[in-house]
């Protein structure tokens, strides 16, 4: 009886240990900026992109990405760059590695070109691209996804006038040794930005901002392509001034663009989220936030049906600044809970992945005492806290 009674104690103490989530914090970066825009999960841990300036020798920035276990550990973090500035937006799992893809001042051309970059699960190069179509264009990388064999890069071309600036989504395709597929241009005659692309299955559905469909200032912008990368639809949404998705997120029966929007906040920004039907028809929109800017960066599903959202606020900031803005919706946009995190100074979160136990959460953290900010990288439980 003694042998079964400690068996039994043995496998529920086992078994409660397995159930506790992981949770912690952590920084990383050195004595300038440094900050994370994008995270990945791998088999063993998490790859995050962003820039650094802290460990370059030219005193710019530097595309910067490091590897961490399940526990937060840092196994390796590696730069990408040369003399001038290069920085990561976006990152996948890609083969046994990832692709990074962002910008970069010292390869391409004379300007700014986007800068795609292919690793190996070690972080060293397989190979790296730089892809511009003028020499006097500035063009910025802010997305990469694929559909398990070619990579789509989307991002935005600034072409500089005599007197005006015009500004045009272009979306490229690749093959696995980055030679390119097809192009293509998404705007209109006015400015027109990509933040965020994502795979559907039929296609990709592409989200950003834009003055040449919308209603007033800048819209919330959604482009519907097929896999060759031609318009099926597009749609805008907002008010009278501006408004901008920076991410979206496919759900069971159509799409979640988030953002922020200056049209049906109180004062300022607020975090705006828009919910559409697969044809991109919207179902309904809600404003969350306060009476000071909030926005929004970021969504991932919850277990339960549900979506989770992180950015930043001044409106529940006891302090001065920013805060990180962690909140929960249920499927139909109602506020289920909300946190805040951060110091004296600012901070935010600029991307949030879905784990077994909890949600990953990067972006940047600013000392009480410095004005420069680190990576900071928080994995939370289900309900938004850590131990």
């Amino acid at each position: 009886m003694y042998k079964i009674l400690i068996g039994v104690l043995f496998v529920a103490t086992t078994f409660a240990a397995a159930q506790v989530p992981v949770t912690f914090e952590k920084t990383f970066g050195g004595k300038d900026d440094d900050l994370a825009r994008a995270v990945v999960e791998t088999k063993d841990g998490y790859l995050i992109a962003g820039k650094t300036k802290s460990f370059t020798r030219h005193r710019d920035f530097d595309a910067y990405i490091i590897k961490i276990d399940k526990n937060g550990k840092k196994l390796w973090s590696r730069t990408y760059g040369a003399e001038r500035d290069e920085d990561a937006n976006d990152i996948i799992n890609y083969g046994s590695g990832a692709v990074f893809v962002g910008s970069t001042k010292t390869l391409g051309n004379q300007e700014k070109s986007y800068y795609i970059n292919r690793i190996d699960q070690n972080g060293k190069h397989i190979w790296r691209k730089a892809y511009f179509k003028d020499g006097n264009d500035e063009y910025t990388s802010s997305s990469v996804v694929t559909d398990g064999k070619n990579l789509v890069v989307g991002g935005t071309e600034l072409h500089r006038g005599f007197t005006t600036s015009d500004v045009s989504p272009l979306v490229l395709q690749l093959n696995s040794r980055g030679q390119r597929i097809w192009e293509h241009y998404l705007g209109g005659r006015k400015k027109d930005y990509i933040n965020k692309i994502i795979y559907t299955g039929d296609g990709y559905l592409v989200v950003g901002k834009t003055e040449s469909y919308g209603h007033g200032d800048f819209d919330m912008y959604a482009i519907k392509l097929d896999k060759k990368g031609k318009w099926q639809w597009y749609n805008a949404f907002g008010g009278g001034d501006d408004d901008t998705a920076n991410d979206v997120i496919e759900a069971d029966d159509g799409f979640l663009l988030v953002g922020s929007t200056n049209s049906f906040g109180l004062t300022r920004d607020d975090v705006l989220i828009v919910k559409t039907d697969k044809n991109g028809k919207r179902l309904w929109q809600r404003s969350y936030g306060g009476d000071y800017t909030d926005q929004a960066y970021a969504i991932t599903k919850s277990p339960d049906g549900g979506f989770v959202v992180v950015g930043r606020t001044e409106s529940f900031n006891r302090r001065n600044g920013f805060d990180l803005y962690l909140f929960k919706i249920d499927a139909q946009g109602r506020l289920i809970w909300q946190r805040t995190e951060g110091g004296k100074s600012n901070d935010a979160g600029y991307d949030i992945i879905t784990t077994k136990d909890g949600y990953l959460i990067v972006g940047e953290k600013k000392s009480d005492l410095s004005r420069d900010s680190n990576v900071w990288v928080l994995k939370v439980d289900f309900n938004g806290k850590m131990k």
